[in-house]
């Protein structure tokens, strides 16, 4: 047993450990799921009270649930043949046994029961009168369907027996048990995956864990541990799981689940037929078989990843036997998304035909879901000449999100499809042509070159009037329009963009694509002069054109994404821009794979604009390590820098010097776009001031001088942040000239603090931090509260210092996202701190940092975090300082 697999389970512990250490009977009924826990929580009881009590155990078995007394027979070897039947000498022998157990100490009897909902009522009667009488404690283990036996439950109807439910872990316990089974961090959205495809199931969660590093998926660099590709059911540790729960099962309910697995969901009738109705009912009565949305509803195996495993185990000749025997059935009403993919995968895995639409309409959903194993085994099939070029853009956008550009490239060149004249992809197959060239360290001005020529030869010795040519000359125009801006060339992107709109016409067949790509040029346009609730407003309504159009477009809504995610940070609308990454993540949990690194980063810009600074850094520094292996935002760069910058404002010298050495190595790459490349150089000159003083500072100061992209408002506010930030007192009179023509929360809040400190007035700082706060910035509310604090201070303003001071408290409280206790209650005494909050803050007071906390404790900081503040609120203070006194008092 393994101590990691009671995580998050204290409460049910030290419950347990009460109820069966009190006079008089006593018994606690542990239900849930398999894999939640309940044999480690039964097996962590027994082992903390092995030296009270005398522990004998019984397994429950479905080979002897028909079998009167069969779990007994390891105490009744003695007993002779006559009486065994008789409950009487039943529960003698036993007894006899526990007494030659107890040795004549006085010790009680504790019963452990695993899998109870498999006891014979028989020996359920025997267990259930020993604890009634007093004789023994009891800890039973058992599954909500089909249940625990009558006569247990009648203890807890009786008051004699307390019933624990347990669930699965929540996204904090499945991120505190891989860490302690990884013995380090995980990356944050690793361990979302995690959580997404184990359900919270422990048991799942171990498995995957285990067969991820043995396959060489999850990978550690540097002291952090993320996924390299999509989890998979084939690994040998759920395998073995599976095998076990198989073998458990009827030969019938075998067969049924191998159909279920094969070709899920499966319609509830269809399966009727195919396997029986009583057959189906055993495995959902198991829990083995769901159905997808209620009584009537297809069905399909309780968990994917079962469903991966049970496959594994089908040979391909019984598998074709089956398909075979299904298809028809299963193809007699449209599939949904999921049938699709499932029935096109198992075809392509027995060698069964699939026609080419469908095969192309199975790569199309498999790349938009990252499927990229089927996308690509199903596009490569496709035959028809005509609908090779389709095929190959999917292949295409697998292999540049697998960071293979030059491959991307070169799918994408094959008869020039990147320009097709088709107006259902052949711009998102252009954008994405360009984005791969740049990636792969192509200039601009070679790949608008390119484009040009290949215009040109497809429209060769067509008339003017051929619709043809219209097509391909937009969509040669856009890509020059994306190269100016990918270039930072604004003033002509500006120019290009108006002639681009009013070219456009309603009746073109490429309208609603060009119409989605002048609104995601517009949104990155705007954010860069400052505009960015105008470019949140048309990145919006970009995506809403893209979430109206098929499901067949690549690309397209990755381009417009990224924009609209910097658009709502340019604004300060944090929740926005959490929104739009959550968008990678919706359809499928590997997108926080494939864009795991783009995401944190991304994220860790948004929190730094808090001044959320450790949370930060708890994100930036993971990305920077998934971003070596896929980067397809291209935000490489970017994500060192934030690193880079939040390692040196956090005194992290070791890390900021390897980081700095990491970035140096990178030098000329500009991948990710002019944009994106200023705000990594601004903080990269941040985090050096901050390493070596002098030496960035001067530089921020004169980049706007030099650099015409760095006068745009959108990137010279945050020059002037990171300037105001380093102890620059006349970054605030800069900020307050440019931020009251930019829109959004984050210019307004900076303008009311430079407002503030060049009026020098204590109310004016309590105004700014005040909107600070409600803009979501609590790094700077706190700096404009204590700002406020010492104006009033110096005043001799006592009441509002003091005020000032407990705004102050609070913005810092809110940093770590946690309950903010409120300093004028009472600490609530009746809340006693949990054995983990205990342990937090006896290291805190030894004067341990969160982090070496965390590291102590092979947890996360931000869990280190959660614990310190919720303590703070039971121990009725508001900061660190106040823990030692609060603790011994």
């Amino acid at each position: 047993m393994r101590a990691e697999h009671l995580v998050g389970r204290d409460a049910e512990l030290d419950l347990a450990m009460k109820i069966l250490r009190q006079e008089g009977a006593g018994a606690v009924l542990l239900v849930a799921d398999p894999g939640i826990g309940k044999t480690a929580l039964a097996a962590e009881i027994a082992t903390r009270l092995a030296g009270e009590m005398v522990v004998m155990r019984v397994h429950g078995s479905p080979a002897l649930s028909a079998v009167p007394y069969g779990v007994l027979a390891p105490y009744l070897l003695d007993l002779p043949v006559e009486q065994a039947t008789s409950p009487v000498a039943i529960l003698r022998e036993f007894w006899a046994q526990f007494e030659k157990r107890r040795g004549g100490q006085g010790a009680r009897l504790l019963l452990v029961v695993d899998d109870a909902h498999d006891l014979d009522e028989g020996s359920t009667q025997i267990l259930a009168e020993l604890v009634t009488a007093g004789w023994a404690r009891l800890v039973a283990t058992g599954r909500p369907r089909p249940g625990l036996p009558a006569a247990l439950l009648q203890l807890w109807y009786d008051g004699l027996a307390e019933r624990l439910e347990l669930h699965p872990l929540d996204h904090e316990g499945v991120t505190e048990l891989a860490e302690k089974t990884l013995d380090g961090t995980i990356m944050a959205s690793a361990a979302d995956v995690l959580h997404s495809v184990s359900e919270g199931n422990p048991l799942l969660l171990r498995c995957l864990l285990d067969d991820s590093r043995a396959d060489g998926n999850l990978v550690r660099r540097n002291g952090v541990w993320f996924l390299t590709r999509a989890l998979s059911g084939s690994g040998e540790g759920l395998a073995e799981v599976v095998r076990n729960r198989v073998l458990r099962t009827s030969e019938a309910e075998r067969e049924a689940m191998y159909v279920i697995a094969l070709s899920e969901p499966v319609p509830a009738a269809v399966l009727d037929t195919q396997v029986g109705r009583e057959t189906v009912r055993a495995l959902m009565d198991s829990r083995l078989v769901l159905s997808t949305n209620g009584p009537g509803s297809p069905l399909k195996m309780w968990h994917p990843m079962y469903s991966e495993a049970l496959r594994q185990i089908v040979s391909p000749a019984r598998s074709l036997q089956i398909r075979q025997r299904m298809v028809q059935h299963l193809l007699a009403e449209p599939p949904t998304a999921e049938g699709l993919l499932r029935l096109v995968s198992w075809a392509l895995d027995c060698g069964a035909d699939v026609d080419d639409e469908q095969l192309l309409e199975a790569a199309f959903l498999a790349a938009k879901l990252l499927q990229n194993p089927l996308a690509m085994a199903a596009a490569g099939k496709v035959r028809s000449e005509a609908l090779r070029p389709r095929a190959r853009a999917v292949m295409a956008m697998v292999s540049y999100n697998d960071g293979d550009f030059r491959n991307a490239v070169r799918l994408l060149e094959e008869g020039l499809g990147y320009l097709d004249a088709d107006p259902s992809g052949p711009l998102g197959a252009g954008l994405l042509w360009a984005a791969a060239r740049a990636a792969a360290g192509d200039s601009s001005a070679e790949i608008v070159a390119d484009a040009r020529t290949a215009a040109a030869s497809l429209v060769n010795g067509l008339k003017e009037s051929d619709p043809m040519v219209g097509l391909v000359e937009r969509h040669a125009r856009a890509l020059k329009l994306a190269a100016l801006a990918h270039d930072g060339h604004y003033a002509e992107l500006r120019e290009g963009l108006e002639r681009f709109g009013a070219a456009l016409s309603p009746d073109q067949a490429d309208f609603v694509m060009n119409r989605v790509f002048l609104l995601a040029m517009q949104c990155e346009l705007l954010t860069v002069e400052g505009q960015s609730v105008e470019a949140l407003d048309a990145g919006r309504e970009a995506l809403v054109l893209l979430d109206e159009q098929a499901d067949d477009l690549l690309y397209f809504s990755d381009f417009v994404l990224a924009r609209y995610t910097l658009a709502a940070l340019g604004a300060g609308d944090w929740g926005a821009a959490g929104t739009a990454l959550e968008r990678y993540s919706a359809r499928s949990a590997m997108g926080l794979i494939v864009f795991g690194g783009d995401i944190q980063t991304l994220k860790g810009l948004s929190l730094l604009r808090q001044g959320r600074l450790e949370q930060a850094a708890e994100l930036v520094t993971p990305a920077v390590e998934a971003l070596r292996v896929r980067d397809p935002q291209q935000l490489k760069n970017l994500g060192n820098a934030l690193a880079f910058y939040a390692a040196a404002r956090s005194g992290d010298t070791v890390l900021a010097e390897r980081l700095a050495g990491e970035r140096a190595g990178q030098a000329g790459r500009q991948a990710g776009g002019a944009y994106v490349e200023a705000l990594a150089e601004l903080f990269t000159l941040a985090g050096q001031e901050l390493m070596t003083k002098g030496s960035g500072l001067d530089k921020l100061r004169k980049l706007p001088e030099s650099v015409r992209l760095h006068q745009e408002p959108g990137v010279l506010l945050q020059n002037l942040v990171l300037r105001a930030e380093l102890g620059d007192v006349q970054a605030m009179e800069s900020i307050k000239g440019i931020t009251p023509s930019m829109s959004g929360a984050w210019a307004a809040g900076w303008l009311s603090l430079a407002e503030a400190h060049l009026g020098a007035d204590g109310q004016g700082f309590v105004n700014a931090g005040n909107l600070l706060a409600a803009a979501g910035m609590p790094g700077p509310a706190a700096v404009a509260f204590d700002k406020a604090a010492l104006s009033f201070d110096a005043e001799g303003k006592r009441p509002e210092a003091r005020q000032a001071a407990v705004l102050r408290d609070v913005s810092e409280a809110s940093l770590g996202d946690a309950l903010v206790h409120d300093p004028s209650t009472e600490a609530d005494r009746s809340v006693p701190l949990t054995r983990r909050e205990q342990d937090i803050v006896a290291l805190a007071v030894s004067g341990l940092t969160d982090r070496q906390i965390a590291e102590k404790l092979m947890v996360s900081v931000r869990t280190v975090e959660g614990h310190l503040y919720r303590s703070y609120a039971k121990l009725g203070i508001r900061r660190r300082e106040d823990l030692g006194a609060a603790v011994r008092h």
